[in-house]
Order: structure tokens, then C-alpha cells, then sequence
């Protein structure tokens, strides 16, 4: 593997306001993990690993 995160290409416009999104059971639990370690809320280390993942994301666009 690269080291990178795949993930299919797609749009959707972005946002100002804060907003809610569902996870799998599996990732909830891992962030239950991580937040059961750490001093900060469970969305702040969600947005974290958000933020910090962006540069390792490659969006694989079919046809191309």
C-alpha cells in the first residue's frame, strides 16, 4: 500500500455551520477508545483526525 486513504471521488458543497453524520458501530467504538484515553470531546477528536488525514487522502475518479 501507498500509505494513502482511497476513497471514491464525489461533490458535495461545503459548509459554515457545524453538522451531524452517521459512522459504523466499528468506528464509533475505535473513537470510544481514543476518547476514553484522551482529555478531549468526542467530536473534537473526530474533527482531529479529520483535519490531520486531509493530506493523506487520493480521491480515485472511475474512467480516468
Amino acid at each position: 500500500m501507498d500509505g494513502k486513504i482511497h476513497i471514491p471521488a464525489r461533490k458535495k458543497e461545503p459548509v459554515t455551520s457545524r453538522q451531524v453524520i452517521r459512522v459504523s458501530a466499528e468506528a464509533y467504538n475505535a473513537l470510544v477508545g481514543i476518547y476514553n484515553e484522551s482529555t478531549l470531546s468526542m467530536s473534537a477528536i473526530a474533527s482531529l483526525i479529520v483535519l490531520q488525514s486531509v493530506d493523506r487522502v487520493v480521491f480515485d475518479k472511475e474512467g480516468v
